[in-house]
């Protein structure tokens, strides 16, 4: 499958002086034991092709948007999400054998497809070049944007593994796509292109889906792994049924509890706990499932954040995956 156009859309912003003003933390010396983040990410402009990636390389793409969830009557405000991430992780200790690239944002086009359109173009050459995309959002309609960079590059549809206490399966309204409709869209497109759709929901709360949204996944195929139900063996067979496809792996932070993810649109009360077992559940993802081929953040909206704590959320569940990333034995 022949690559799209490398003419940049006019929504993606080249990382640039603010971007670099993001990655800013400690300087404990000249040893390489005591690199941090801030002081190994570099920093790339799409509109010129990535070299080839020989080491494992994560790239950051920025999702600076919140059309999507403002059309979906929900709160403004993640379009600030890519920022705070990239302050939450500028202070990490660096990880062996993984190199860290900024590659910019996509901001908000005129429409949210176009805003998706965006960001696939950004997340297809980024896969093409053999690095795994890293996108820091931002609403979750950029899932769909997720999933058409990754089919383009692959040429194939990839599975949809979805952290998140909704479905996010709406109907497409006459307005268009939003921030609940973006697995809607990946059906849609896997139907019109012959593929099979394949996703799996992980922390579904009930309170937070009507019947329509449970009977519209079950006509789906869709595997739905409740929040009182989330453990590794749950999760390891549900997603039994991607058969090697390539995995699109979101996280969307209103899965966790309020009490540890505030900055989110839509808080959930009875969400997911992010403790010790969750994380070794996220990470055993890489080792059991080395066909992940793009992770996501989602929703994270530092305006109804308190003290950060979403933020540092999402940047440290970011740490978790590239450090169980940078161990697989071979590339993905």
């Amino acid at each position: 499958m022949e690559c799209t156009s490398s003419n940049p859309p006019e929504s993606y912003h080249r990382a640039n002086a603010s971007h670099r003003a993001w990655w800013v933390g400690r300087d404990d010396g000249a040893e390489s034991t005591a690199a941090r983040w801030h002081q190994r990410v570099a920093f790339h402009d799409l509109a010129q092709a990535l070299p080839p990636c020989i080491q494992r390389t994560a790239c950051f793409i920025g999702y600076a948007s919140d059309l999507g969830v403002r059309m979906n009557q929900g709160r403004e405000g993640a379009a600030l999400g890519p920022g705070a991430l990239r302050e939450r992780m500028a202070n990490f200790p660096a990880i062996g054998g993984l190199q860290l690239v900024d590659c910019g944002d996509i901001v908000a086009a005129d429409s949210v497809l176009a805003t998706q359109e965006a960001l696939a173009w950004a997340v297809e050459r980024i896969v093409r070049a053999g690095a795994i995309p890293v996108i820091l959002g931002g609403g979750h309609d950029q899932a769909f944007g997720h999933f058409l960079g990754l089919a383009r590059a692959l040429g194939r549809a990839p599975a949809c593994l979805n952290f998140d206490a909704h479905a996010d399966l709406r109907p497409i309204p006459a307005s268009g796509p939003n921030s609940g409709t973006p697995f809607t869209q990946a059906a849609d497109w896997c139907a019109s292109h012959n593929e099979k759709f394949r996703y799996t929901i992980v922390g579904w709360q009930s309170c937070a889906n009507t019947q329509l949204l449970a009977d519209r996944a079950r006509d789906r195929g869709v595997s739905i792994i409740d929040a009182l139900s989330v453990q590794a063996a749950s999760v390891a067979n549900a997603c039994g049924g991607f058969a090697g496809a390539p995995i699109a792996l979101s996280i969307d932070l209103d899965v966790f509890s309020a009490a540890h993810a505030p900055g989110v649109s839509a808080p959930s009360a009875l969400g997911l706990i992010p403790d010790a077992a969750f994380t070794r559940l996220l990470q055993g993802l890489f080792s059991s499932h080395t066909a992940i081929r793009g992770i996501e953040i989602a929703e994270l909206n530092p305006s109804l954040d308190v003290d950060a704590h979403t933020a540092r959320l999402g940047a440290a569940l970011i740490y978790a995956m590239l450090s169980a990333y940078a161990q697989l034995r071979s590339p993905a």
